[in-house]
């Protein structure tokens, strides 16, 4: 939270096991209008890679986060926000537990109907190539060489205790035999970049 403006916060949610965002550190800011709590918060995703990469069916690469709860997002009512019952964390949760998924794909509209076809299962895939890339392009490497100045500490401490299970997961996402070619070599080279950056920033 800013001291000087109390309405201004950012947040940092890690990427769950198991899905193409594991281990990355995605930094959001929010803003917290003068009517909150009667109103929703505003929520930007911030880890975009300048804008280069579009994370999610639901994360925009400008930063925008579509959610039924922050009313981005058409959802049934009680998914909406609720001044006397909704919460920050909650939103976070929500984040989390409906967006970073393993299948993020199928968050498209329309697209969860091919769930488990083999053209659903390779356009899944594909999207999940795509997905890991920029994780540890821009939620790994760039928060190592560039973390924002609040959740430095954070940072360095997640990937320290971590750092072991990330290299395993990466280099195991690296040599998946069901990579396409150009994903293969994309991970080959970034396998090489988080080593050097673990090494400089939090090194063993």
């Amino acid at each position: 939270m800013a001291e000087e403006q109390i309405q201004l916060w950012r947040a940092m949610i890690t990427g769950p096991e198991g899905t193409p965002y594991s281990s990355g550190c995605f930094v959001f800011d929010i803003l917290a209008p003068a009517e909150y709590p009667n109103v929703a918060p505003k929520v930007n995703l911030q880890t975009t890679g300048g804008g280069s990469v579009r994370f999610n069916p639901n994360l925009y690469n400008c930063g925008k986060v579509c959610l039924s709860l922050l009313g981005t997002w058409q959802g049934d009512d009680g998914e909406s926000w609720h001044p006397k019952t909704s919460t920050l964390l909650q939103v976070l949760m929500s984040i989390q537990a409906l967006i970073l998924v393993p299948d993020p794909f199928f968050n498209e509209p329309g697209f969860e109907r091919n769930r488990g076809t083999p053209e659903g299962d390779r356009q899944s895939r594909q999207y999940n190539e795509t997905i890991r890339e920029g994780t540890v392009r821009y939620a790994m490497i760039s928060q190592l060489h560039s973390p924002p100045t609040e959740l430095k500490e954070a940072i360095y401490t997640h990937f320290r205790l971590r750092r072991t299970a990330v290299l395993e997961q990466v280099r195991g996402w690296a040599a998946e035999k069901e990579n396409s070619p150009r994903h293969a070599e994309a991970m080959k080279g970034l396998v090489k970049e988080l080593e050097a950056a673990l090494d400089k920033h939090v090194p063993e």
